[in-house]
C-alpha cells in the first residue's frame, strides 16, 4: 500500500465551543479536539457527530499539538503534515523528508498565525524525516540501530517532536496510534554496485535536540554534559 494523504481534518463552525475532528483512514476511532482537551472517539460516536463537522483538508500525518503559553492562556496548534517526499527505503519503512506542515488553532484565532511562523519555517525547512511502513510499525529514525538491539523504545535527543505528543498524553491518548515521530538531520540511501552485485547503503545523520542553535548563539556544554549541535551518524546498509 503506499503512503497518501490517510488523515482527514474537520471543524465544526456554527456551534461553539469550536472543535475539531481528525479521523484516520486505517482506524474506526477518532480524535476530538475540543475546550483544549483531546479525547478518542469510538466509531458510533463519530458517526453520531460527524454530519456537524466540515472538512479543513487531508493530510499525511498529525505531529502533534503545538502549546504556547500567552501568560493568562494557552494557545493549542494542531501540527501537521501538508507535504512530504520520499527519500528510500530503509528494512520495511519509507523514509520521508517533511516538505510543508499546517497549523490549525484549536480556538479559531486567524492571529494565531502569526505566532506560529517561526515554527512552522523549522518544520519546512527540508531538515525534518519520518519513517512509514504499510504494515503498522514504523522505522524510528531517532533510534539507531544499537540502541533498537537493546530494546531502547526511543532516544530523547533526537525526538524532536517529543514536545507535541505531551498534550496527548496528558489526556491518554495513545501517541503511536496517531502521531508520527521527527528527526532532525540528513538521510541519504543510494544502491552501490561491486561487480555484478548491488547493495543499499544509508548515511542517517541526527542532529540533537538538547542544545541546538546557530554557531554564535550556541557554543560549548550546558550543566548536564549536552554539547552544542551533537550529531550522531549511523551507516546503515
Amino acid at each position: 500500500m503506499a503512503f497518501s494523504k490517510g488523515y482527514r481534518v474537520y471543524h465544526k463552525l456554527d456551534i461553539t465551543p469550536y472543535s475539531v475532528l481528525v479521523e484516520a483512514r486505517n482506524r474506526e476511532e477518532c480524535l476530538l479536539f475540543e475546550s483544549g482537551a483531546v479525547a478518542v472517539l469510538s466509531a458510533a460516536e463519530k458517526d453520531a457527530i460527524k454530519n456537524m463537522y466540515t472538512k479543513i483538508l487531508d493530510v499525511y500525518g498529525v505531529l502533534g499539538v503545538l502549546r504556547l503559553n500567552l501568560g493568562d492562556s494557552m494557545v493549542h496548534s494542531l501540527v501537521l503534515v501538508t507535504g512530504c517526499m520520499s527519500v528510500g527505503k530503509l528494512q520495511d519503512s519509507e523514509v520521508f523528508r517533511v516538505t510543508s506542515t499546517e497549523f490549525v488553532s484549536l480556538r479559531n484565532d486567524p492571529s494565531d498565525e502569526d505566532r506560529v511562523s517561526d515554527v512552522r519555517k523549522v518544520l519546512n525547512s527540508g531538515n525534518f524525516y519520518f519513517a512509514w511502513s504499510s504494515s503498522g510499525v514504523s522505522l524510528d529514525l531517532s533510534l539507531s540501530a544499537h540502541r533498537r538491539i537493546k530494546k531502547d523504545t526511543t532516544d530523547n535527543r533526537f525526538f524532536w517532536n517529543q514536545s507535541l505528543h505531551l498534550h496527548f498524553k496528558h489526556y491518554g491518548v495513545n501517541c503511536e496510534d496517531w502521531l508520527l515521530r521527527l528527526m532532525c538531520g540528513g538521510v541519504e540511501i543510494r544502491t552501490i554496485y561491486a561487480g555484478h552485485k548491488q547493495a543499499k547503503a544509508c548515511v542517517i545523520s541526527r542532529l540533537s535536540c538538547e542544545r541546538a542553535g546557530t554557531r554564535f548563539n550556541v557554543r560549548g556544554t550546558d550543566d548536564n554534559g549536552n554539547v552544542a549541535n551533537f550529531v550522531e551518524t549511523e551507516q546503515v546498509s
